[in-house]
Protein backbone atom coordinates (compact mmCIF):
# COMPACT_ATOMS: atom_id res chain seq x y z
CA UNK A 1 0.00 0.00 0.00
CA UNK A 2 1.24 3.51 -0.82
CA UNK A 3 2.45 5.34 2.25
CA UNK A 4 -0.10 8.14 1.66
CA UNK A 5 -3.07 5.84 1.03
CA UNK A 6 -6.24 6.16 3.08
CA UNK A 7 -6.11 4.54 6.51
CA UNK A 8 -9.90 4.07 6.53
CA UNK A 9 -11.26 1.95 3.67
CA UNK A 10 -14.51 3.95 3.85
CA UNK A 11 -12.63 6.99 2.58
CA UNK A 12 -11.40 5.02 -0.45
CA UNK A 13 -14.96 3.85 -1.10
CA UNK A 14 -16.26 7.43 -0.86
CA UNK A 15 -13.62 8.61 -3.32
CA UNK A 16 -14.66 5.93 -5.84
CA UNK A 17 -18.29 6.97 -5.55
CA UNK A 18 -17.36 10.65 -5.88
CA UNK A 19 -15.22 10.00 -8.96
CA UNK A 20 -18.04 8.02 -10.55
CA UNK A 21 -20.58 10.81 -10.02
CA UNK A 22 -18.28 13.62 -11.17
CA UNK A 23 -16.96 11.66 -14.16
CA UNK A 24 -20.50 11.05 -15.37
CA UNK A 25 -21.38 14.75 -15.02
CA UNK A 26 -18.06 16.63 -15.35
CA UNK A 27 -19.62 19.92 -16.47
CA UNK A 28 -22.22 20.02 -13.69
CA UNK A 29 -22.01 21.38 -10.17
CA UNK A 30 -21.87 18.83 -7.35
CA UNK A 31 -25.64 19.14 -6.60
CA UNK A 32 -26.44 18.81 -10.32
CA UNK A 33 -24.13 15.80 -10.68
CA UNK A 34 -25.59 13.90 -7.72
CA UNK A 35 -29.25 14.98 -7.99
CA UNK A 36 -29.64 14.23 -4.29
CA UNK A 37 -28.93 16.47 -1.31
CA UNK A 38 -27.60 13.56 0.75
CA UNK A 39 -25.11 12.53 -1.94
CA UNK A 40 -23.98 16.13 -2.42
CA UNK A 41 -23.40 16.50 1.30
CA UNK A 42 -21.38 13.28 1.39
CA UNK A 43 -19.00 14.70 -1.24
CA UNK A 44 -18.66 18.01 0.59
CA UNK A 45 -18.05 16.15 3.88
CA UNK A 46 -15.39 14.05 2.18
CA UNK A 47 -13.53 17.17 0.98
CA UNK A 48 -13.87 18.86 4.40
CA UNK A 49 -12.81 15.81 6.45
CA UNK A 50 -9.65 16.80 8.39
CA UNK A 51 -8.33 13.27 7.93
CA UNK A 52 -8.41 13.62 4.13
CA UNK A 53 -5.51 15.26 2.29
CA UNK A 54 -5.11 16.02 -1.41
CA UNK A 55 -1.95 13.91 -1.57
CA UNK A 56 -3.93 10.88 -0.36
CA UNK A 57 -6.50 11.35 -3.13
CA UNK A 58 -3.78 11.51 -5.79
CA UNK A 59 -1.87 8.65 -4.13
CA UNK A 60 -4.89 6.42 -4.72
CA UNK A 61 -4.65 7.33 -8.42
CA UNK A 62 -0.87 6.92 -8.70
CA UNK A 63 -0.56 3.08 -8.74
CA UNK A 64 -2.72 2.86 -11.86
CA UNK A 65 -0.77 5.74 -13.43
CA UNK A 66 2.55 4.02 -12.73
CA UNK A 67 1.17 0.76 -14.17
CA UNK A 68 0.28 2.56 -17.40
CA UNK A 69 3.68 4.30 -17.40
CA UNK A 70 5.53 0.99 -16.98
CA UNK A 71 3.70 -0.48 -19.97
CA UNK A 72 5.29 2.17 -22.24
CA UNK A 73 8.77 2.43 -23.73
CA UNK A 74 8.91 6.24 -23.53
CA UNK A 75 6.90 8.49 -21.21
CA UNK A 76 6.85 12.28 -21.12
CA UNK A 77 6.58 13.67 -17.59
CA UNK A 78 5.32 17.15 -18.46
CA UNK A 79 5.44 19.84 -15.78
CA UNK A 80 3.58 23.15 -15.80
CA UNK A 81 2.05 25.71 -13.43
CA UNK A 82 -1.38 27.31 -13.55
CA UNK A 83 -3.43 29.64 -11.34
CA UNK A 84 -6.88 28.84 -9.99
CA UNK A 85 -8.76 32.11 -9.51
CA UNK A 86 -11.08 32.19 -6.49
CA UNK A 87 -11.29 35.98 -6.14
CA UNK A 88 -15.06 35.76 -5.66
CA UNK A 89 -14.61 33.70 -2.47
CA UNK A 90 -13.89 36.56 -0.09
CA UNK A 91 -14.62 34.47 3.01
CA UNK A 92 -12.53 31.45 2.04
CA UNK A 93 -9.46 31.06 4.24
CA UNK A 94 -5.99 30.05 3.08
CA UNK A 95 -6.04 31.68 -0.36
CA UNK A 96 -3.17 33.82 -1.58
CA UNK A 97 -2.01 36.13 -4.38
CA UNK A 98 -1.89 34.52 -7.82
CA UNK A 99 -0.47 37.47 -9.78
CA UNK A 100 0.61 41.07 -9.34
CA UNK A 101 -2.98 42.27 -8.80
CA UNK A 102 -5.47 41.75 -6.00
CA UNK A 103 -6.69 38.44 -7.43
CA UNK A 104 -6.60 35.58 -4.95
CA UNK A 105 -6.53 31.85 -5.42
CA UNK A 106 -4.23 28.84 -5.46
CA UNK A 107 -1.07 28.13 -7.45
CA UNK A 108 -0.98 24.62 -8.94
CA UNK A 109 2.08 22.82 -10.33
CA UNK A 110 1.31 19.46 -11.95
CA UNK A 111 3.30 16.65 -13.54
CA UNK A 112 1.15 15.00 -16.19
CA UNK A 113 2.32 11.72 -17.71
CA UNK A 114 1.88 11.21 -21.46
CA UNK A 115 3.12 8.36 -23.64
CA UNK A 116 5.60 9.11 -26.41
CA UNK A 117 2.65 8.87 -28.83
CA UNK A 118 0.54 11.32 -26.83
CA UNK A 119 -1.75 9.06 -24.78
CA UNK A 120 -2.73 10.71 -21.45
CA UNK A 121 -1.59 8.38 -18.65
CA UNK A 122 -2.47 10.38 -15.54
CA UNK A 123 -1.13 12.72 -12.86
CA UNK A 124 2.24 11.66 -11.42
CA UNK A 125 2.48 14.53 -8.93
CA UNK A 126 0.75 17.77 -8.01
CA UNK A 127 1.90 20.59 -5.74
CA UNK A 128 -0.30 23.47 -4.57
CA UNK A 129 0.52 26.56 -2.56
CA UNK A 130 -0.81 30.00 -1.67
CA UNK A 131 1.34 33.12 -1.89
CA UNK A 132 1.32 35.22 1.25
CA UNK A 133 2.63 38.17 -0.77
CA UNK A 134 3.07 39.15 -4.38
CA UNK A 135 6.10 37.82 -6.22
CA UNK A 136 9.30 39.72 -5.48
CA UNK A 137 11.41 41.69 -7.93
CA UNK A 138 13.45 39.71 -10.45
CA UNK A 139 16.80 41.09 -9.26
CA UNK A 140 16.19 40.10 -5.63
CA UNK A 141 15.02 36.63 -6.69
CA UNK A 142 18.33 36.03 -8.49
CA UNK A 143 20.24 36.58 -5.27
CA UNK A 144 18.44 33.77 -3.42
CA UNK A 145 19.23 30.04 -3.73
CA UNK A 146 16.71 27.92 -5.63
CA UNK A 147 15.62 26.16 -2.43
CA UNK A 148 14.22 29.44 -1.09
CA UNK A 149 12.22 30.22 -4.26
CA UNK A 150 9.12 28.86 -5.93
CA UNK A 151 11.45 27.49 -8.61
CA UNK A 152 12.23 24.64 -6.23
CA UNK A 153 8.89 23.08 -7.27
CA UNK A 154 10.46 21.94 -10.55
CA UNK A 155 13.20 20.03 -8.74
CA UNK A 156 10.87 18.55 -6.12
CA UNK A 157 8.36 17.44 -8.76
CA UNK A 158 11.06 15.73 -10.82
CA UNK A 159 12.06 13.73 -7.74
CA UNK A 160 8.45 12.94 -6.76
CA UNK A 161 7.51 11.75 -10.28
CA UNK A 162 10.11 8.99 -10.51
CA UNK A 163 9.39 6.42 -7.71
CA UNK A 164 7.92 3.18 -9.01
CA UNK A 165 8.87 3.78 -12.65
CA UNK A 166 10.74 0.80 -14.11
CA UNK A 167 14.31 1.29 -15.29
CA UNK A 168 13.23 0.01 -18.70
CA UNK A 169 11.09 3.13 -19.21
CA UNK A 170 12.72 6.22 -20.67
CA UNK A 171 11.18 9.01 -18.57
CA UNK A 172 11.58 12.39 -20.26
CA UNK A 173 10.98 15.40 -18.01
CA UNK A 174 9.51 18.17 -20.19
CA UNK A 175 9.25 21.82 -19.16
CA UNK A 176 8.70 25.25 -20.67
CA UNK A 177 10.92 28.30 -20.21
CA UNK A 178 10.18 28.51 -16.47
CA UNK A 179 12.10 25.25 -16.10
CA UNK A 180 15.33 26.73 -17.51
CA UNK A 181 17.07 26.42 -14.12
CA UNK A 182 20.73 25.45 -13.68
CA UNK A 183 19.93 23.50 -10.51
CA UNK A 184 17.40 21.41 -12.45
CA UNK A 185 20.05 20.49 -15.02
CA UNK A 186 22.31 19.10 -12.27
CA UNK A 187 19.50 17.55 -10.18
CA UNK A 188 20.10 13.80 -9.53
CA UNK A 189 17.79 11.61 -11.63
CA UNK A 190 17.05 7.90 -11.89
CA UNK A 191 18.65 5.84 -14.63
CA UNK A 192 17.02 6.43 -18.02
CA UNK A 193 15.55 9.78 -16.97
CA UNK A 194 16.16 12.64 -19.36
CA UNK A 195 15.51 16.38 -19.53
CA UNK A 196 13.84 18.30 -22.36
CA UNK A 197 13.60 21.97 -21.41
CA UNK A 198 12.84 25.05 -23.48
CA UNK A 199 15.59 27.61 -22.87
CA UNK A 200 14.67 31.06 -21.59
CA UNK A 201 18.08 32.56 -20.89
CA UNK A 202 20.96 33.46 -23.18
CA UNK A 203 23.28 31.46 -20.95
CA UNK A 204 27.04 31.69 -20.83
CA UNK A 205 28.53 28.75 -22.70
CA UNK A 206 32.03 27.60 -23.49
CA UNK A 207 33.24 28.55 -26.96
CA UNK A 208 34.29 31.46 -29.11
CA UNK A 209 30.90 33.21 -29.18
CA UNK A 210 30.43 32.79 -25.44
CA UNK A 211 26.60 32.69 -25.22
CA UNK A 212 23.85 30.23 -26.03
CA UNK A 213 21.84 32.11 -28.66
CA UNK A 214 24.66 33.09 -31.06
CA UNK A 215 26.41 29.74 -30.56
CA UNK A 216 23.31 27.70 -31.39
CA UNK A 217 22.33 29.99 -34.27
CA UNK A 218 25.59 29.19 -36.07
CA UNK A 219 25.18 25.41 -35.77
CA UNK A 220 24.73 23.68 -39.15
CA UNK A 221 21.17 23.11 -40.40
CA UNK A 222 20.19 19.43 -40.14
CA UNK A 223 16.94 19.60 -42.07
CA UNK A 224 13.28 20.55 -41.83
CA UNK A 225 10.42 19.01 -39.87
CA UNK A 226 6.66 19.54 -40.09
CA UNK A 227 4.83 19.49 -36.74
CA UNK A 228 1.25 20.09 -35.69
CA UNK A 229 1.03 23.17 -33.47
CA UNK A 230 -1.93 23.19 -31.08
CA UNK A 231 -4.07 26.29 -30.83
CA UNK A 232 -3.83 28.61 -27.86
CA UNK A 233 -5.28 32.07 -27.05
CA UNK A 234 -2.57 33.68 -29.19
CA UNK A 235 -2.76 31.46 -32.30
CA UNK A 236 -4.96 28.96 -34.16
CA UNK A 237 -3.96 25.32 -34.69
CA UNK A 238 -1.78 24.82 -37.76
CA UNK A 239 1.03 22.84 -39.37
CA UNK A 240 4.43 24.45 -38.95
CA UNK A 241 7.57 23.72 -40.97
CA UNK A 242 10.58 24.04 -38.68
CA UNK A 243 14.25 24.30 -39.60
CA UNK A 244 16.39 22.33 -37.14
CA UNK A 245 19.90 23.00 -35.87
CA UNK A 246 21.53 20.89 -33.16
CA UNK A 247 24.80 20.68 -31.26
CA UNK A 248 26.42 19.75 -27.95
CA UNK A 249 27.58 22.58 -25.68
CA UNK A 250 28.70 23.25 -22.11
CA UNK A 251 26.60 25.52 -19.89
CA UNK A 252 28.61 27.62 -17.45
CA UNK A 253 27.70 27.96 -13.77
CA UNK A 254 25.48 31.10 -13.46
CA UNK A 255 27.44 34.09 -12.21
CA UNK A 256 24.52 35.72 -10.38
CA UNK A 257 23.11 32.56 -8.82
CA UNK A 258 23.59 31.05 -5.37
CA UNK A 259 24.95 27.67 -6.41
CA UNK A 260 27.02 25.40 -4.18
CA UNK A 261 30.78 26.15 -4.16
CA UNK A 262 31.45 22.83 -5.89
CA UNK A 263 29.09 23.62 -8.79
CA UNK A 264 30.53 22.72 -12.18
CA UNK A 265 29.65 23.49 -15.82
CA UNK A 266 27.17 21.00 -17.28
CA UNK A 267 27.23 19.50 -20.76
CA UNK A 268 23.89 19.48 -22.58
CA UNK A 269 22.60 19.00 -26.07
CA UNK A 270 20.71 21.83 -27.75
CA UNK A 271 18.19 22.00 -30.58
CA UNK A 272 17.02 25.18 -32.29
CA UNK A 273 13.68 24.69 -34.09
CA UNK A 274 12.35 27.76 -35.88
CA UNK A 275 10.03 28.84 -38.64
CA UNK A 276 12.09 30.76 -41.16
CA UNK A 277 8.96 31.86 -43.07
CA UNK A 278 6.26 33.89 -41.21
CA UNK A 279 2.99 31.94 -40.82
CA UNK A 280 0.26 32.84 -43.31
CA UNK A 281 -2.23 33.55 -40.51
CA UNK A 282 -0.05 36.33 -39.11
CA UNK A 283 0.74 34.56 -35.83
CA UNK A 284 4.15 34.69 -34.19
CA UNK A 285 6.70 32.36 -35.85
CA UNK A 286 7.80 29.44 -33.66
CA UNK A 287 11.31 29.57 -32.23
CA UNK A 288 12.09 26.83 -29.72
CA UNK A 289 15.54 26.59 -28.14
CA UNK A 290 15.59 23.22 -26.42
CA UNK A 291 18.16 22.04 -23.88
CA UNK A 292 18.22 18.29 -23.37
CA UNK A 293 20.13 15.29 -22.13
CA UNK A 294 18.72 13.26 -25.03
CA UNK A 295 21.09 12.54 -27.93
CA UNK A 296 20.91 14.81 -30.98
CA UNK A 297 23.71 13.32 -33.05
CA UNK A 298 21.42 12.59 -36.00
CA UNK A 299 18.63 14.49 -37.68
CA UNK A 300 16.07 11.90 -36.57
CA UNK A 301 17.15 12.27 -32.93
CA UNK A 302 16.75 16.05 -33.16
CA UNK A 303 13.32 15.55 -34.76
CA UNK A 304 12.28 13.25 -31.91
CA UNK A 305 13.14 15.93 -29.34
CA UNK A 306 11.04 18.49 -31.19
CA UNK A 307 8.10 16.08 -31.59
CA UNK A 308 8.16 15.23 -27.90
CA UNK A 309 8.36 18.88 -26.91
CA UNK A 310 5.40 19.66 -29.18
CA UNK A 311 3.30 17.39 -26.91
CA UNK A 312 3.85 19.80 -24.00
CA UNK A 313 0.52 21.43 -24.94
CA UNK A 314 -1.26 18.39 -23.45
CA UNK A 315 -0.68 19.67 -19.91
CA UNK A 316 -2.22 22.98 -20.97
CA UNK A 317 -5.16 20.93 -22.25
CA UNK A 318 -5.28 19.21 -18.85
CA UNK A 319 -5.53 22.59 -17.08
CA UNK A 320 -8.14 23.73 -19.61
CA UNK A 321 -10.21 20.62 -18.88
CA UNK A 322 -10.00 21.30 -15.14
CA UNK A 323 -11.16 24.89 -15.53
CA UNK A 324 -13.65 24.74 -18.39
CA UNK A 325 -14.75 21.11 -18.36
CA UNK A 326 -14.81 20.43 -14.62
CA UNK A 327 -15.41 24.11 -13.74
CA UNK A 328 -13.05 23.86 -10.78
CA UNK A 329 -13.00 27.65 -10.32
CA UNK A 330 -16.78 27.68 -9.78
CA UNK A 331 -16.53 25.72 -6.52
CA UNK A 332 -17.55 27.55 -3.37
CA UNK A 333 -15.77 25.96 -0.42
CA UNK A 334 -14.76 27.52 2.88
CA UNK A 335 -11.03 26.73 3.00
CA UNK A 336 -8.12 26.34 0.63
CA UNK A 337 -7.56 22.81 1.99
CA UNK A 338 -11.04 21.76 0.86
CA UNK A 339 -10.46 23.33 -2.54
CA UNK A 340 -7.20 21.37 -2.87
CA UNK A 341 -9.03 18.14 -2.04
CA UNK A 342 -11.59 18.97 -4.73
CA UNK A 343 -8.79 19.82 -7.17
CA UNK A 344 -7.12 16.44 -6.60
CA UNK A 345 -10.45 14.69 -7.21
CA UNK A 346 -11.22 16.63 -10.38
CA UNK A 347 -7.66 16.06 -11.65
CA UNK A 348 -8.48 12.37 -11.94
CA UNK A 349 -11.77 13.22 -13.68
CA UNK A 350 -9.95 15.54 -16.13
CA UNK A 351 -7.45 12.81 -17.01
CA UNK A 352 -10.30 10.37 -17.74
CA UNK A 353 -11.96 12.86 -20.09
CA UNK A 354 -8.70 13.36 -21.98
CA UNK A 355 -8.07 9.61 -22.12
CA UNK A 356 -11.55 9.03 -23.55
CA UNK A 357 -11.02 11.67 -26.24
CA UNK A 358 -7.61 10.24 -27.12
CA UNK A 359 -8.91 6.70 -27.63
CA UNK A 360 -11.74 7.98 -29.79
CA UNK A 361 -9.13 9.40 -32.15
CA UNK A 362 -6.42 6.71 -32.16
CA UNK A 363 -8.58 3.57 -31.90
CA UNK A 364 -11.86 4.66 -33.50
CA UNK A 365 -12.73 1.21 -34.86
CA UNK A 366 -12.40 -0.66 -31.55
CA UNK A 367 -15.57 -1.76 -29.80
CA UNK A 368 -16.81 0.91 -27.39
CA UNK A 369 -17.31 -1.58 -24.53
CA UNK A 370 -13.64 -0.88 -23.72
CA UNK A 371 -14.62 2.60 -22.51
CA UNK A 372 -18.39 2.44 -21.89
CA UNK A 373 -20.65 0.20 -19.85
CA UNK A 374 -23.22 -1.91 -21.63
CA UNK A 375 -26.14 0.18 -20.34
CA UNK A 376 -24.47 3.33 -21.65
CA UNK A 377 -23.85 2.23 -25.24
CA UNK A 378 -27.25 0.52 -25.48
CA UNK A 379 -28.97 3.75 -24.43
CA UNK A 380 -26.97 5.68 -27.01
CA UNK A 381 -28.00 3.24 -29.72
CA UNK A 382 -31.69 3.46 -28.73
CA UNK A 383 -31.42 7.25 -28.84
CA UNK A 384 -29.72 7.57 -32.24
CA UNK A 385 -30.53 4.26 -34.01
CA UNK A 386 -33.87 3.14 -32.52
CA UNK A 387 -34.42 0.51 -35.21
CA UNK A 388 -31.01 -1.13 -34.74
CA UNK A 389 -31.43 -4.38 -32.75
CA UNK A 390 -27.80 -5.52 -32.96
CA UNK A 391 -26.25 -6.84 -29.74
CA UNK A 392 -22.77 -5.96 -30.96
CA UNK A 393 -21.43 -2.71 -29.40
CA UNK A 394 -20.76 0.17 -31.80
CA UNK A 395 -17.26 1.45 -32.44
CA UNK A 396 -15.58 3.92 -30.12
CA UNK A 397 -15.78 6.58 -32.82
CA UNK A 398 -19.54 6.13 -33.27
CA UNK A 399 -20.26 6.09 -29.53
CA UNK A 400 -18.14 9.19 -28.88
CA UNK A 401 -19.83 11.07 -31.72
CA UNK A 402 -23.24 10.17 -30.25
CA UNK A 403 -22.13 11.41 -26.83
CA UNK A 404 -20.83 14.62 -28.40
CA UNK A 405 -24.13 15.10 -30.24
CA UNK A 406 -25.87 15.06 -26.85
CA UNK A 407 -23.50 17.91 -25.94
CA UNK A 408 -24.24 20.00 -29.03
CA UNK A 409 -21.93 18.52 -31.68
CA UNK A 410 -23.71 18.73 -35.04
CA UNK A 411 -21.87 15.80 -36.69
CA UNK A 412 -22.03 17.33 -40.16
CA UNK A 413 -19.79 16.02 -42.92
CA UNK A 414 -17.27 18.83 -42.61
CA UNK A 415 -17.28 19.13 -38.81
CA UNK A 416 -14.36 16.76 -38.17
CA UNK A 417 -14.14 14.95 -34.85
CA UNK A 418 -15.73 16.29 -31.64
CA UNK A 419 -13.61 18.00 -29.01
CA UNK A 420 -13.47 17.97 -25.25
CA UNK A 421 -16.17 20.59 -24.72
CA UNK A 422 -18.99 18.77 -26.50
CA UNK A 423 -17.79 15.47 -25.03
CA UNK A 424 -17.98 16.54 -21.39
CA UNK A 425 -21.35 18.21 -21.97
CA UNK A 426 -22.65 15.08 -23.67
CA UNK A 427 -21.46 12.80 -20.87
CA UNK A 428 -23.61 14.74 -18.42
CA UNK A 429 -26.68 14.47 -20.66
CA UNK A 430 -26.05 10.75 -21.27
CA UNK A 431 -26.01 9.90 -17.60
CA UNK A 432 -29.07 12.00 -16.85
CA UNK A 433 -30.86 10.02 -19.57
CA UNK A 434 -29.50 6.77 -18.13
CA UNK A 435 -30.68 7.64 -14.64
CA UNK A 436 -34.14 8.49 -16.00
CA UNK A 437 -34.32 5.19 -17.90
CA UNK A 438 -33.29 3.25 -14.79
CA UNK A 439 -35.93 4.99 -12.69
CA UNK A 440 -38.60 4.31 -15.32
CA UNK A 441 -37.61 0.62 -15.40
CA UNK A 442 -38.23 0.31 -11.65
CA UNK A 443 -41.87 1.38 -11.92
Amino acid sequence: MHRFSFEDFRHAKRLRETLRALSEHPNDSVPQATQQASKSQSIYRFWSNPRIQARQILASHRPSVVARVNAERVVLAIQDTTDLDFSSLQQTSGLGFICQTQQQGIKVHSCFAVSGDGEPLGVLHQHTWSRAERAGKRQSRRQRPTGEKESQRWLDTLTAAEPGVDDSVCLVHVGDREADIYDLFVQPRRAHSELLIRAAHNRKVEGELGYLIPTLAQAPIQGQLSVEVARNPQRPARQATLTLRAMTLTIAVPRNGKQAPAAQPVQLNAVLAEETQPPADGSQPIRWMLLTTLPVETFEQACQCVRWYSRRWLIERFHFTLKSGCRIEQLQLETAERLCNALATYSIVAWRLMWLTYHARVAPDDACDAILQTAEWRLLRRRFEPKNRSKKPPTIRQAVRWIAQLGGFLARKGDGEPGLKTLWRGLGVLHHLLEGAQLAAKR
